[in-house]
């Protein structure tokens, strides 16, 4: 791996104007060169190897500040300096050498809306891209219409080319902290953060580092909150008063940390250098939502507002309105929001409910301590999180998937995607950074997951897998020397390998109960629309019985398939916890430079999710049965982990053993099909959908990736993630922009040729084992490992296929461990 630079595990902002520009320019422009075809590992040469990694700083994060600096001209009706000053003196977001566009934002006024264009037509004449937006007039009542400018506003700048590197200049007409309000919370959600500065002719100084709320009250921001972790949109103020700066402490944290108890595991996991309490209750699932009532009321007090919100799922089996029912009988009264489900539905206009907002706002006039508290999985605890940061309330998440629990809740991103008419034209584009106070899990909840949830689960952990691999080892320590204060959370990912027999048992057990989950769900989807009737009790009653029944099949089994099934859960949850919190404990808490690593397959692995997702609609439309093509989020990065290993083999990366383990991290967990495209190509096929056309419309997703705001990228290419040698190394780039988050430049083509494969069912395929008398000389190099095609794979009962799915884990780790060995 490449040395650590000085500037890697530094926070805030670059030093300010005429930098290096043409220095930092030519760097750029080495990054359409092609790359060398196998990049030089350079180790350090100051005898330091690992003192990053096993540092422990108190504190990374810093404290926010903004200057204050006088503009030459009252006014900003000024034309070219004016726009220059703009461009000078607003620091620029970390690795950018310049601006690459201005998007103008007038507060509502003839006045600041004529100031704004001025700027823009400036900026132009200057030949820089520019667009001007104006913030409606609005009544302080119109929650609904704050809202959706926000929305409208910043999806509108995503459509019109600003990326990362873009400057958010907003012209304010009276420069108060209504409008530095607008101004933080529109610079707060592209791309979750891009540089705002604010243009004001007050007489009066406005401090932008307190609370500001917006007209009507309901939405906020304060940069001093530590669930924000420091960060602060307003990155310059422009106005005729003389140039200071403003400076405030980041406030404590002071997180819902539970006392212990017998039934709860702790899952140790820090963030910019803040412990966020994660708990798994192992008791009874009631026991668990009384426990949880308990803490809310006692940490947040008699003022608790609880907003319980939960997803379709989660209503129907009970898991929200049982939380919300605790919550109440202990004298909490709040506000319970059902929401539709799906990735579709990451929408701003799915979640900014006028009713709740309404509650909301409600609840913040009567002084009342706002608590979202977001039950269900990774898209509930996302968009609930948006409302939560957009309105300044305290954050709950109640994870009811293994996606939520260990790769949701572990990262403060929380966003909504750019969807238009149905179609995710970009994932997790408008965002934020907002910590909960406390993730409480009950496992037993897990036992009502689908399939492809566990799939979901077991995608992403491949992905972790295939990037980090042994970050403990000797070698993995060499491999991530420069990530500061790794050592204490350094994950061993391939210890998630040999729970495969628990894995599988887990899908069967799903599979077997699964018609319980269904007359549970039907329950209470009855029970939603009686209401508190008599018919109403009688429908709770039978849900809970038979979630009753069907936990106690579980208990049921052998105690030796409860022990598989328990370490399999044990086992992904702790380790993709350890190797999230090796990179956002201190080195990269806001996910922007090494931490990217976690990208590594979600460039092609987001492209398909959204392409299906619009074609999961146009199934639903003529009432086609889409439900064996359907895929979530993880499956899909599962399958794009198989898609990185081709075109990183392709380009003569990885070859023999490393591509077979590489491979083999998806491979052995597919025995039952979870990351198969044969089904979705069934779909397409019944719409219609052409192997160009898909091929096409995932590209175009693709182009809109939000990882391109960090580099550049020549036409016709991509910024991808590849991997060289053997998992848990990855591709590094000439750039150093790039190098720094692990990124590289692939050609569009080598993105097409392995969704046209995929689309053909080329990757469709299981890991096997055999002994050495069965298998071929270039299977036996690779410890009797082989990977065929799924029509060419036998087919065997469950014990042996559990049996044989151990012998593969082992042969697999043992290839593993030639490959760290002779690294």
């Amino acid at each position: 791996m490449c040395p650590a630079r000085d500037h890697e595990a530094g926070h805030g902002f670059a030093p300010n104007p005429r930098r290096k520009t043409k220095e930092r320019a030519a760097y750029c422009a080495l990054y359409s060169k092609p790359l060398p075809k196998v990049p030089g590992v350079a180790r350090p040469h100051n005898g330091d190897e690992g003192a990053l990694f096993h540092r422990r700083p108190d504190g990374v994060l810093a404290d926010p500040a903004v200057p204050y600096i006088q503009i030459s001209q009252a006014g900003p009706a000024c034309a070219g300096p004016c726009v220059e000053q703009l461009l000078a003196g607003t620091p620029l977001p970390k690795g950018a050498a310049e601006f690459s566009s201005l998007h103008v934002v007038s507060a509502a006024g003839a006045g600041a809306s004529s100031r704004a264009a001025s700027l823009a037509a400036s900026a132009r004449g200057s030949g820089k891209r520019a667009c001007c937006y104006a913030w409606p007039a609005l009544a302080p009542s119109d929650l609904a219409g704050e809202y959706e400018a926000f929305f409208s506003i910043t999806s509108e700048m995503i459509l019109n080319g600003a990326d990362r590197a873009s400057l958010l200049v907003f012209v304010a007409a009276e420069g108060g902290r209504e409008e530095m309000a607008v101004a933080a919370i529109l610079g707060m959600l592209p791309f979750r953060g891009v540089q705002v500065a604010f243009v004001t002719d007050s007489a009066e100084y406005c401090d932008p580092l307190g609370r500001l709320p917006s007209a009507s009250g309901l939405f906020e921001y304060c940069a001093e909150q530590p669930e924000r972790m420091g960060r602060c949109p307003l990155a310059a103020i422009f106005g005729p008063l003389e140039g200071r700066t403003f400076s405030r402490p980041l406030a404590a944290w002071r997180p819902l940390k539970p006392a212990p108890v017998p039934e709860e595991k702790p899952a140790p996991f820090k963030i910019g250098a803040m412990e966020l309490p994660m708990v798994t209750y192992e008791g009874e699932y009631r026991a668990g939502v009384e426990r949880l009532a308990g803490l809310l009321r006692g940490h947040f007090g008699e003022a608790l507002f609880p907003v319980v919100a939960v997803g379709e799922t989660g209503d129907a089996l009970g898991y929200g309105s049982d939380i919300h029912a605790a919550l109440g009988r202990g004298g909490c009264e709040g506000y319970y929001f059902a929401h539709a489900s799906g990735e579709s539905f990451k929408r701003p206009d799915a979640y900014g409910r006028p009713e709740l907002l309404a509650a909301i706002a409600a609840a913040k006039r009567a002084g009342r301590r706002v608590v979202v508290v977001a039950v269900g999985g990774g898209v509930n605890g996302n968009a609930m999180g948006m409302i939560a940061a957009l309105t300044g309330a305290d954050f709950v998440e109640v994870p009811t998937t293994l996606m939520h629990y260990n790769d949701a809740t572990t990262s403060a991103k929380k966003a909504f995607s750019l969807v238009v008419n149905g179609q995710i034209l970009s994932k997790n584009i408008l965002g934020t950074f907002y910590l909960p106070q406390l993730v409480f899990c009950i496992s037993e909840v897990f036992l009502t997951l689908s399939s492809c949830s566990v799939h979901a689960a077991v995608g992403e952990a491949a992905k972790t897998m295939s990037m980090l691999g042994k970050a403990s080892s000797a070698a993995g320590q060499q491999d991530f020397h420069n990530i500061l204060g790794a050592a204490e959370f350094a994950s061993d990912f391939t210890r998630v390998i040999h729970t495969v027999p628990g894995f599988e048992r887990l899908i069967l057990f799903l599979r077997e109960t699964g018609r319980l989950k269904e007359q549970a769900m039907a329950a209470g989807r009855a029970l939603h629309e009686a209401g508190a009737s008599a018919e109403g009790g009688a429908l709770e009653t039978e849900r809970r019985e038979v979630l009753a029944r069907l936990r106690g099949q579980f208990h049921g089994l052998p105690e030796a398939s409860r022990r598989e099934v328990m370490a399999f859960l044990t086992a992904i949850n702790e380790e993709v916890i350890k190797a999230k919190a090796m990179f956002l404990a201190y080195s990269d808490p806001f996910e922007k430079y090494r931490a990217l690593l976690f990208e590594y397959a979600h460039t092609l692995g987001h492209g398909v999710e959204a392409f299906m997702n619009g074609l999961y609609r146009r199934a639903e439309d003529l009432g086609i049965d889409y439900s064996e093509a359907f895929r979530l989020h993880g499956q899909c990065v599962g399958m794009a982990v198989l898609w990185a290993g081709e075109m990183s083999k392709e380009a003569g990366h990885l070859e023999d053993a490393g591509y077979m383990a590489h491979q083999s991290l998806v491979y052995l967990f597919n025995r039952y099909g979870g990351f198969d495209f044969a089904p979705l190509r069934r779909l397409c096929d019944e719409l219609d959908v052409s192997q160009e056309e898909f091929c096409e419309g995932v590209l175009r997703v693709v182009r809109r990736d939000n990882k391109r705001g960090y580099c550049a990228c020549a036409p016709g290419s991509s910024v991808d993630q590849l991997v060289r040698a053997r998992p848990g190394c990855l591709l590094r780039s000439a750039d150093p922009s790039a190098e720094l988050r692990y990124l590289v430049e692939v050609s569009e083509e080598s993105q097409s040729r392995v969704l046209e494969r995929a689309f053909e069912g080329e990757y469709d395929k299981v890991l096997v084992f055999a002994e050495a008398s069965e298998t071929q000389a270039s299977s036996e190099a690779h410890e009797g490992l082989s990977i065929v095609a799924r029509g060419d794979a036998a087919a065997p009962g469950p014990s042996e296929g559990h049996a044989s799915s151990a012998r593969a884990a082992a042969a697999l780790d043992a290839l593993l461990g030639r490959l760290y060995m002779s690294s």
